[in-house]
């Protein structure tokens, strides 16, 4: 388990009151839960049924979690995490 940084946007950052956060977590799955347990206004917006919402996108060093392991990507001690809500607007 190392300690990973975790980038929050647009709601998401509003939420918990600040745009970054250092986490330990040694998965996805950890993060979030961490997240949840502090925050747990983010549940909802996050997670529908255990899993992550479609509409969230979750970077690690820049790629994407759906095209890993999703909640079950291993993170490794300073790898980046960035959590997108949906950015709508023009």
């Amino acid at each position: 388990m190392g300690l990973v940084s975790v980038r929050l946007f647009a709601n998401l950052r509003e939420i918990v009151g600040k745009p970054q956060l250092v986490l330990e977590a040694s998965t996805i799955r950890e993060v979030l839960t961490t997240l949840r347990s502090e925050h747990p206004a983010l549940q909802p917006l996050l997670c529908e049924d255990g899993d992550v919402r479609p509409y969230i996108t979750i970077l690690i060093n820049g790629n994407n979690i759906r095209d890993m392991d999703a909640l079950a990507t291993i993170l490794s001690d300073g790898d980046e995490v960035a959590i997108f809500p949906p950015v709508s607007g023009g």
